[in-house]
């Protein structure tokens, strides 16, 4: 098949990272795969990341597909290192200013030695590896770009908002900690667990990888190629 990627300038972290992954695994079965920034394209069909302009060729939205997520091969290969004492890492984004200040300071009134990065841009493997806890404190279902699922198959701790996809990325519960959304209190008291009660944390990492392979690109590319097919018909 030849295939048209269309990345819309407002293309969300996620969209983005999708995009990414699907270019590979696509590329490497063989078809062929260009992108585009406007949706005047030449292809077989066009998957569009983002709100893009009407697109006159058979076509999918990457939001409203129910596809497996992937992690990105170098995710997979990188080589961890031992993590800094008492760190989160966050990917900001302007909607969390507020939960993650509000939460620093009550983390504060405990301890004095925590340390809260926060990526402006999406987080490198060797950047995970040398964070104690990832934290995603998302508002909303539709706020996917916590790259929750990176951390997990880094080895990270990982705690995040109840939302929908983060339900989903941590089994209810079982591979990290799940909190109300935009809950300072309970968030604090979540990260402060994850952080000084390591068996805690152990648990959860050790039930992640037992299942972590659900984010292997392999199972996105399964489900995207029927899919796909389904609009040549």
């Amino acid at each position: 098949m030849k295939i048209a990627q269309i990345v819309a300038p407002g293309a969300s972290e996620y969209e983005r990272k999708s995009q990414r992954v699907d270019f590979a695994a696509l590329s490497q079965a063989g078809h062929q795969v260009a992108v585009y920034q406007s949706a005047d394209v030449a292809a077989d069909l066009a998957h569009l990341y983002g709100k893009a302009r009407r697109v006159k060729i058979p076509h999918v939205t990457e939001a409203e597909l129910d596809v497996p997520e992937a992690v990105e091969d170098h995710y997979w290969t990188a080589n961890s290192q031992p993590p800094t004492a008492n760190c989160l890492g966050t990917f900001a984004r302007r909607s969390l200013k507020n939960i993650i200040e509000q939460t620093y300071v009550r983390l504060t009134r405990t301890r004095e030695d925590i340390e809260w990065r926060l990526f402006e841009r999406p987080p490198a493997p060797e950047e995970l590896s040398g964070i104690a806890v990832w934290v995603d404190p998302a508002l909303s279902d539709d706020d996917r770009d916590g790259f929750v699922a990176e951390a997990l198959v880094a080895g990270n701790v990982v705690v995040t908002s109840r939302t929908t996809p983060n339900v989903r990325r941590l089994e209810k519960g079982r591979t990290g900690f799940l909190v109300p959304p935009n809950d300072p209190n309970e968030l604090t008291h979540a990260i402060l667990a994850a952080l000084f009660k390591s068996e805690l944390g152990q648990i959860k990492v050790s039930a992640a990888k037992q299942t972590i392979s659900k984010f292997r690109p392999r199972h996105r590319l399964r489900a995207l190629t029927p899919i796909y097919e389904s609009l040549l018909r």
